[in-house]
């Protein structure tokens, strides 16, 4: 799902579903991380999303920590 903001920047968010797809984590699993982690998320409507650069920063950080 994306959004345009204000600026004309693009802001992606990822569903739950989605963002553990993407990292390769089962959906329990990584809400676990999230809250582990504190992974930032925010809630529209009944739904929760975490912000594309979150994700994106949380993926840089797991590499950062292997290497």
């Amino acid at each position: 799902m994306k959004a345009t903001a204000a600026n004309g920047t693009k802001r992606m968010f990822l569903d739950i579903p989605n963002a553990a797809e993407l990292a390769g984590f089962s959906v329990r699993h990584f809400r676990r991380i999230i809250e582990e982690e504190q992974i930032r998320i925010v809630q529209i409507g009944r739904k929760f999303f975490i912000l594309g650069s979150d994700f994106e920063r949380w993926q840089a950080s797991k590499r950062s920590k292997a290497s």
